[in-house]
């Protein structure tokens, strides 16, 4: 057995190696093109900006030189221009004089630059007194982005290299031992022996989740209770749905008629709640339902259940409890319930079926009974108890 989890880890190490190799050198070589994308751009916009800054600056110093026809200060300009090695070459030419006053290149028919250029008209009072043209060394970025590439695959390579080691060392020394134990203790939970515990020494991760998973062993069967409950229980109340409520009932029916003990079942239907809900919203409506389920709640026995049924219904059986004494409870709650102030400010009135149980009659009777006693009850105007049956 043991050889058999020492063999299928080689596996599984073999496939980490290539999920890591994958896993380290794409995100790097994306990483890499990325930044020297990103570097090329940056570049590019430093050259375009200053392209065009020489440019202006040219044009404004070509308008006295144009106008007067004195191109000394432009020369002075253009020399000192000329000194950055991003300018390979400048023009000058005046429309009015129809000739070049400079026109500079470093152009040579040995040496030939790759360009980009740039051209705008001198005017001056809507006269256009001629044009400037600067031309700027489009190769520029070329070394400078070589050197951050070259920079960038060092800093790439050493990160791989270091990472590579780094993560081969933690599969081999964190990974393989603990799996072998971790496969065991999985083993165990899968064949459902939940009685068996499983020890762990160490605060590693594998220690930690075998701790974990020893602790969600004895954890399982109240995780199992809690869904249980959350499968019989109303989410907005609190109090049993209609499951529930099925699964209780018919035990509290079989005690009353085997022992002949008295037991009344209502139905509750609080009055217009499509009203709340249209007209106050869906959760001004929630907070009238757990409301008037906490309303009820504090008012009757805890030997009584009490559950929600569908949107608005409610279902109340009462154990031990003759017709008579229900109706006067009935009553109070229905009185209880209409003097109450709910959230939103608007009275709230419920109507109510009533009937007994002696002994013979089934749940779907009874519950059949109590509806249309309730339904009565919505016809002779609501806010009422109706006994049954009718």
């Amino acid at each position: 057995m043991p050889s058999k989890h020492i063999t299928n880890f080689h596996s599984i190490s073999l496939f980490l190696l290539k999920v890591m190799l994958v896993g380290l050198i794409v995100p790097l070589a994306l990483g890499l093109s990325i930044s020297l994308e990103i570097e090329k751009k940056e570049l590019m916009a430093q050259l375009d900006d200053f392209h065009q800054r020489s440019l202006d600056t040219l044009s404004k110093t070509a308008e006295d030189a144009m106008t007067s026809f004195s191109p000394e200060e432009a020369r002075n300009m253009v020399s000192f221009l000329l000194q950055d090695e991003r300018i390979v070459k400048i023009e000058i030419y005046s429309a009015v004089y129809d000739l070049y006053l400079l026109r500079v290149s470093k152009e040579t028919p040995e040496q030939h630059f790759p360009t980009l250029e740039l051209k705008k008209e001198v005017t001056k009072d809507g006269e256009v007194l001629g044009y400037v043209l600067v031309a700027v060394d489009r190769d520029w970025v070329k070394p400078r982005i070589a050197k951050e590439r070259n920079q960038v695959i060092v800093l790439f390579v050493t990160m791989f290299i270091g990472g590579l080691l780094l993560i081969a060392s933690a599969i081999y020394f964190k990974v393989l031992r603990p799996l072998n134990r971790l496969m065991r203790q999985v083993e165990v939970l899968s064949d459902g022996e939940l009685g068996v515990p499983y020890r762990w020494q160490g605060r590693d991760e594998f220690s930690m989740l075998g701790k974990t998973l020893d602790d969600m062993r004895t954890k399982l069967d109240k995780t199992f209770s809690l869904m249980r409950d959350m499968a019989v229980t109303d989410e907005l109340t609190g109090l049993p749905n209609r499951r529930g409520f099925y699964g209780e009932v018919e035990k509290l029916l079989w005690l009353s008629g085997r022992y002949k003990h008295p037991l009344t079942l209502a139905i509750l239907d609080i009055d217009h709640f499509k009203y709340i809900n249209d007209n106050f919203g869906h959760p001004t409506g929630d907070e009238v339902l757990k409301d008037f389920a906490a309303v009820i709640s504090r008012r009757i026995r805890k030997s009584d259940l009490l559950a929600r049924v569908g949107g608005e219904e409610f279902v109340l059986v009462m154990p031990e409890t003759p017709v008579e004494d229900s109706l006067r409870l009935l009553e109070r709650l229905r009185t209880t319930v209409a003097e109450h102030s709910f959230s939103h400010g608007r009275k709230v009135t419920v109507s109510i079926g009533l009937t007994g149980f002696y002994g013979a009659e089934s749940l779907e009777g009874l519950m059949d009974i109590a509806d249309k006693a309730l339904y009565k009850a919505k016809q002779d105007g609501r806010d009422r108890v109706i006994l049954g049956p009718v």
